[in-house]
């Protein structure tokens, strides 16, 4: 009976020095995990004001180049757009398909493209090969209609492939001319 409770009080003792092992175990991953939370958020922060810097100066860039061009642009949620031709007929909505011409430079001035002028066809709500800046700016106008547009660079390659092609950190500056408006 000794040799019984002598087994029983070891394995107790074993048991509670293996709980107590795990839960400072346990304690030491989680502030592990504390740490490395705080830190990616550290850096998510650091990420995000960088951004915003980056997306200050391009603003200023570009309003910058609006001025200097005596251009009188709308803002329209960050795409920079100048009617210089009113358009007829059915406006641009997410329902339509759109035939589009246009010229596309950088911001720099160097000419974006194969040729002096394409032409795209492309439904307005959504098409990868489009930027989506593009897309946006041509809601509301009308067949005929030409216009300018300046896309900055988060809104010209966030769902464009063409983000290869270039680097990712140039706006575009389109003059458009809608040929076609199909849609409901």
């Amino acid at each position: 009976m000794k040799n019984c409770f002598l087994v029983i009080l070891m394995v107790f003792i074993f048991l509670s020095c293996g709980n107590k092992y795990n839960e400072e175990f346990a304690v030491g991953r989680n502030e592990q995990e504390n740490v490395a939370v705080q830190r990616e958020k550290s850096i998510e922060k650091s990420l995000t004001k960088a951004n915003e810097i980056i997306s200050v100066k391009e603003k200023q860039s570009i309003l910058s180049y609006i001025e200097r061009r005596g251009w009188n642009m709308e803002n329209k949620s960050g795409i920079y757009v100048q009617i210089t031709k009113q358009g007829e007929g059915k406006v641009i909505d997410d329902s339509c398909i759109v035939a589009v011409k246009y010229d596309c430079f950088l911001i720099n001035g160097q000419r974006y493209g194969n040729s002096s002028s394409q032409t795209d066809t492309f439904n307005v709500r959504g098409d990868t090969k489009i930027p989506f800046g593009l897309m946006s700016a041509v809601k509301g106008m009308q067949k005929k209609t030409q216009a300018r547009i300046i896309i900055p660079s988060n809104l010209a390659f966030t769902i464009s492939d063409e983000g290869e092609k270039i680097s990712q950190d140039n706006t575009l500056i389109y003059i458009v001319e809608i040929k076609d408006v199909i849609g409901k």
